[in-house]
């Protein structure tokens, strides 16, 4: 009897020793640190437009003076174990009034036209400095923009839209200032674009383009924004006299500038 009890008791415990380790196994909450962090958000640009179109002697093409209202949805997500990043936003807006020049003929003010673009950037963080209070990264990007002019003189209605499609690359640098303030900067170099006005088309294109901005956390989700933003792209179009055969080189300055607000929701 004695025997049998004893190993009853000696099962019964192999048994709860199992079911304990089990439990210890399967129980036990598991924590793992987040790989991805990102935002979405919503963005109003105003901002101007000045842009030239000319041979130096020849006055091509002017617009001045001209004010547009853009909305944009803007998104970035990061992955953390990489230091990577792929951000974007996308902008439609209107142009209102300005003035300009077409052909050596003032046209006067401006009718409203279309604004829209789209820019993607992809890259990663390299440096951190101050205990991570202050970060670098570099990326390399796309930047499609459609900039439409229409004028009317009275007697003749100009209807002009201007594409490019660019490369960007650059560098951002971001900080915090305290635990609810942040800034970033990035500058981004345009080393090569298509640029086309109507049916002229150029490959020499170059820019430089940047944004500035002071962040505020309303909470620990929603942050709020504000800042500037400039563009400048200056493309070459070859072309050749009617008259005569000989060449002529048309330069484009194109300027955009303006302020910047920002809503986005951090995950």
């Amino acid at each position: 009897m004695f025997k049998r009890f004893f190993a009853l008791l000696t099962v019964t415990f192999l048994c709860f020793q199992a079911q304990a380790a089990d439990y210890n196994i399967k129980g036990s909450p598991q924590y793992q640190a987040p790989t991805l962090r990102g935002s979405i958000g919503l963005r109003y640009w105003y901002s101007q437009n000045n842009s030239e179109l000319d041979t130096g002697d020849l006055n091509w093409n002017t617009v001045d003076g001209v004010s547009s209202h853009t909305a944009e949805i803007v998104g970035e997500l990061e992955v953390l174990t990489t230091s990577t990043f792929v951000r974007g936003y996308v902008g439609l807006g209107r142009n209102f009034g300005g003035e300009g020049d077409f052909y050596t003929n003032p046209s006067g003010d401006l009718e409203e036209s279309a604004l829209g673009y789209v820019v993607v950037d992809g890259g990663w963080r390299f440096a951190s400095f101050a205990n991570e209070m202050v970060r670098l990264k570099g990326f390399v990007g796309y930047h499609y923009l459609n900039d439409s002019i229409d004028a009317e003189d009275g007697r003749t209605v100009i209807e002009q839209t201007r594409q490019w499609h660019a490369i960007r690359v650059g560098l951002t640098a971001e900080g915090d200032i305290s635990e609810r303030v942040s800034w970033s900067f990035d500058v981004a170099a345009v080393p090569w674009s298509h640029t086309r006005v109507e049916t002229w088309e150029s490959q020499w294109t170059h820019g430089v383009e940047t944004d500035l901005m002071l962040n505020l956390d309303l909470t620990r989700n929603w942050q709020v924004g504000v800042g500037g933003r400039y563009w400048w792209l200056q493309s070459n179009f070859d072309r050749r006299w009617v008259s005569d055969g000989s060449k002529a080189v048309f330069e484009q300055n194109y300027q955009r500038y303006g302020l910047v607000l920002e809503s986005r929701y951090l995950f």
